[in-house]
């Protein structure tokens, strides 16, 4: 048996051979967040002697010391319910009902909880070390306030978040975008008096590497100091700042099962989900043309980035590929970083607990692999709590929050004459990927819609068109960029997209070196940004009045990435769209065209990162 450890940033491994640890537990838990305060109160409920291991000093992750009080999207059903019930039975006797904040509610049931069914808790304590023989895991050290310890265990829960137990194991991991590594934005939440009742309110602050000591502390500081620049006054009084930031995005295991979006949008996702994950793919940034070319197609070129899509999420997801006795749940599931945007909200991780810690029950009761428990017996248990449960399969809708509007159900179109009505109208969206789905079977009609006289047709059409690689978009998609459309189309109730950077995305994606002039002066003749489109006015909107310009960002970013794109295509292309390039980001004055914010914001981090991918580039075509 060894001992696996990092060390001043360096894994080691000890031999430390065949020891009788001091303690022994059937589960180990690491991590009492959003996840891990579920997996270990099931664990308990079923019988297993469970430690649980938190480096706060309460339970419940986001959803108590991240102030993040209630829920966005996330499918129904679980133990997670029959909690919440008590949560608010116990605001409506105890806490004031003036207010929705029940924090500290959650904290207090969710310990009497674990406590009751005889869970053994290790508060302001850490993960510090993980043994196994080979790959499978034997126990786990952590470091607290009696120092450091050690117990043995059948199975070790990660619930870190970001994977720190799977990490200390050696499991392999994925880490942000292709691109350039990024993920998505953090918040930092601040909970204040309004009027006579206490309420929360987050942003994003930023962009930071969670997995780098240093940084994480330098967020920290710079996010919790952006509150104080708030205005404040006797009706909007700052109470505190959430200690534990909202981290959306960190270490995605590479799991016994995968799930990814490209599998996602093919319909080759797994047939035995031990729970459904539920929500928009909420990227929670403004960057698009950073992402995938897949994420890309759906949310700029379809411009259905705001509608929600069903995930199900099966049991090899929770577990680290090639490792025994080690599961994972919460926000390191094995999905990809495209599906890690929607597969996130509270609900679903505290379901990815629950059956984590059921299955872990399972193998051990049945003294078998986590890998060989049955899952026509898995899936009933976890239908008793309604952890599982077919009708949270609810495809694609479009649908709000709170259920402030009835969700609309998606049915893809197949039928050319539906397709034309929806290419013709202001939200061409489903039509749009219903014709990607479709290729071949629906191209004639496209490529003959791309002359018709209706405006929209045309236009929505060369979209289509281009999804399925097809030329005959191209003179439309030219004339779109040209004019600067500034049609924003209307499917979703937000994120929707303008036509004229939609078609700059489309003309990179098409590699069309026609453009490529054009595509520079867009970037760097000083007139660009004298247009109307791009002018702002105090008050304008939300967006503007945050002093960002976020329609000149869509329009340089895109050409950024199309001239990076059209220049890979085309290499002959290269030394003048390089040096454009240079000219449009060296000294750095685009950013103040696009942002106002100072260095260390969200809004600045992207805007100057577009330097970072750029100089990227240029060196492999150097």
């Amino acid at each position: 048996m060894h001992l696996s450890q990092k060390v001043n940033g360096e894994m080691v491994t000890v031999e430390v051979g065949d020891i009788e640890l001091d303690q022994q537990y059937d589960v180990i838990v690491a991590g009492l967040g959003t996840s891990g305060a579920i997996a270990l109160i099931m664990a308990a409920s079923k019988g297993l002697k469970v430690l649980g291991i938190e480096r706060m000093n309460c339970m419940g992750g986001m959803g108590t010391a991240g102030s993040v009080n209630g829920y966005y999207f996330g499918s129904s059903g679980g133990l997670y319910e029959q909690l919440d019930q008590k949560v608010t039975a116990l605001v409506d006797t105890v806490y004031t009902k003036s207010s929705a904040y029940n924090v500290e509610a959650k904290k207090y049931v969710l310990e009497q909880e674990a406590i009751k069914y005889g869970a053994e808790l290790a508060f302001e304590s850490a993960i510090t070390g993980v043994y196994l023989d080979g790959q499978q895991v034997k126990g786990a050290s952590w470091v607290g306030p009696d120092g450091i310890q050690s117990a043995s265990c059948k199975v070790l829960i990660d619930c870190t978040g970001d994977g720190e137990v799977c990490n200390l194991a050696g499991c392999t991991f994925n880490y942000g975008r292709t691109l350039d590594g990024k993920t998505q934005p953090f918040t930092s939440v601040k909970v204040f008096a309004a009027g006579n009742k206490v309420s929360w309110r987050n942003f994003d602050s930023g962009c930071t590497n969670q997995t780098d000591g240093n940084e994480l502390s330098k967020a920290l500081v710079f996010a919790h100091a952006q509150h104080l620049e708030d205005s404040y006054s006797d009706e909007n009084r700052l109470l505190h700042l959430a200690p534990l930031l909202g981290i959306r995005e960190g270490r995605l295991i590479e799991g016994e099962e995968t799930v990814t979006l490209q599998h996602f949008f093919a319909d080759e996702t797994s047939n035995k989900p031990v729970f459904y994950a539920y929500a928009d793919i909420d990227k929670h940034g403004r960057d698009n043309a950073f992402e995938s070319q897949l994420l890309k197609d759906w949310f700029v070129a379809s411009n259905l980035g705001a509608v929600n899509v069903t995930v199900p999420i099966p049991l090899g997801a929770m577990i680290p590929k090639g490792f025994e006795g080690l599961l994972a749940a919460g926000r390191c599931l094995a999905v990809d970083h495209d599906l890690s945007t929607c597969v996130r909200m509270n609900r679903d991780m505290q379901k990815s607990g629950e059956a984590a810690a059921t299955a872990a029950w399972l193998a051990i009761t049945k003294g078998t692999s986590i890998k060989e428990i049955s899952y026509e017996e898995l899936i009933a248990h976890l239908a008793e709590t309604g952890c599982f449960n077919p009708a949270n399969n609810k495809g694609y809708q479009f649908a709000y929050p709170g259920d402030r509007k009835p969700a609309q159900p998606i049915t893809w179109l197949t039928d050319p004459a539906e397709i034309h009505q929806g290419l013709t109208s202001i939200q061409p969206g489903v039509a749009i990927w219903s014709s990607s789905r479709l290729g071949e079977s629906i191209r004639e009609s496209l490529k003959a819609w791309i002359h018709e006289e209706d405006e929209k047709l045309r236009k929505h059409s060369a979209f289509a068109l281009a999804l399925i690689d097809d030329e005959a978009c191209l003179p439309m998609l030219r004339e779109m960029m040209r004019e600067r459309d500034a049609v924003m189309l209307q499917d979703c109730r937000k994120n929707n997209q303008l036509r004229g950077y939609m078609a700059i995305y489309l003309l990179g994606r098409m590699r069309d070196k026609d453009v490529v002039l054009e595509l520079i002066r867009l970037i760097t003749d000083p007139e660009e940004m004298e247009r109307p489109l791009y002018q702002l006015e105090d008050g304008a909107d939300k967006v503007r009045q945050n002093k960002y310009n976020d329609v000149y960002f869509q329009f340089f970013s895109h050409s950024i990435m199309a001239l990076i794109h059209i220049g890979e295509h085309h290499t002959t292309l290269q030394e003048v769209i390089g040096t454009a390039l240079k000219q449009a980001v060296g000294n750095g004055e685009y950013i103040e065209r696009i942002t106002h914010k100072p260095n260390g914001t969200y809004l600045y981090s992207i805007a100057e990162n577009i330097r970072s991918v750029v100089e990227r580039k240029l060196l492999r075509w150097a």
